[in-house]
């Protein structure tokens, strides 16, 4: 088998159709119909079989689809050490991200990773854990942070790629300090049914909870930006749902931030195909990443600050 053969079977089985994968290649159809019949032919079994107008892969297919981004990621691997060898331990780390890491553990290891290896450049493009997970799946990113709930299983996709758990996190109540709340130690949902909310786009757990326990929360305003949302919560708007990993950046004065009860805590770990830990430099960031988490996992029990009365 080729590897451009393989390549031309994962982008079919990504977009469903010789056409599509064509497009996406820069290839010419037949170009992709000959690879198709080429992999084929060495396999000795049918990989794709035609539904309607679009294609399924076969299990054989599916099989041999698995194995091509194991194979990707090894060449990628060996791309990158080779290129860390000739740049005398420097090479490229290309991360993806989600929001609220992106507000703190990120910056730090960048710092660090500059600080203790200046050979080595860093990428980061922000990204919900959905598509992290397809990026580093695709070989587009080296690195992903992703995060999950702790009682949600092995999400999809993940099973074949090497896991590195980082860090726990609770997930907090951010309101104004005037807030008839604010005096407690933890908050329970039920106990603001009655409140205006400013919540994010990705929201399905919290409204779930919320239907659970009788009532449909209001929520007056939609924003993904942390900075944002605290902006609003001052201006007496509404109240909100922030990750304790976000309030490790920053927090607006006259606000105050109080654990939320009986909520799940959120796992957050590093995904990447196993070959990568053998590029140096990606090795090398694995190591930071995984000592600032440490770090701010020693730091938890600051967050929220003291209740009002406290001494």
């Amino acid at each position: 088998m080729e590897v451009q053969g393989l390549r031309v079977l994962t982008e079919v089985a990504r977009t469903g159709s010789y056409t599509a994968a064509a497009q996406a290649l820069g290839y010419t159809q037949p170009a992709v119909s000959y690879q198709m019949r080429r992999l084929q032919q060495s396999v000795g079994a049918p990989l794709v079989v035609r539904v309607g107008r679009g294609l399924r892969l076969t299990e054989v297919g599916q099989v041999l689809v698995r194995h091509a981004n194991g194979i990707f990621s090894a060449l990628r691997a060996a791309d990158q050490e080779v290129a860390a060898s000739v740049a005398h331990g420097g090479g490229l780390v290309r991360m993806v991200a989600f929001q609220s890491s992106c507000m703190t553990l990120v910056p730090r290891a960048v710092e660090r990773l500059a600080a203790a290896h200046p050979g080595v450049r860093v990428t980061v493009a922000q990204a919900e854990p959905v598509e992290a997970r397809r990026v580093v799946r695709s070989g587009e990113a080296d690195v992903g942070l992703l995060c999950n709930w702790e009682n949600e299983e092995l999400p999809e996709g993940e099973e074949t790629m090497l896991r590195l758990e980082l860090m726990t996190d609770r997930r907090f109540v951010v309101m104004r300090e005037d807030h008839p709340l604010a005096g407690r130690p933890a908050v329970g949902l039920a106990e603001l049914a009655d409140s205006n909310w400013v919540m994010e786009s990705f929201r399905d757990r919290f409204v779930a909870a919320c239907t659970h326990l009788g009532f449909v929360p209001r929520v007056v305003a939609t924003v993904d930006d942390a900075l944002a949302t605290q902006a609003l919560v001052a201006s007496g708007l509404g109240v909100s749902l922030v990750s304790e990993l976000g309030l490790h950046a920053h927090l607006l004065p006259g606000l105050v931030c109080r654990p939320l009860s009986n909520w799940p805590l959120r796992r957050t770990y590093l995904l990447m195909w196993p070959d990568m830990l053998q590029v140096g430099a990606v090795a090398a960031a694995v190591r930071v990443i995984r000592a600032c988490a440490e770090q701010l996992m020693a730091a938890a029990p600051a967050i929220g600050g003291a209740v009002p009365g406290e001494h």
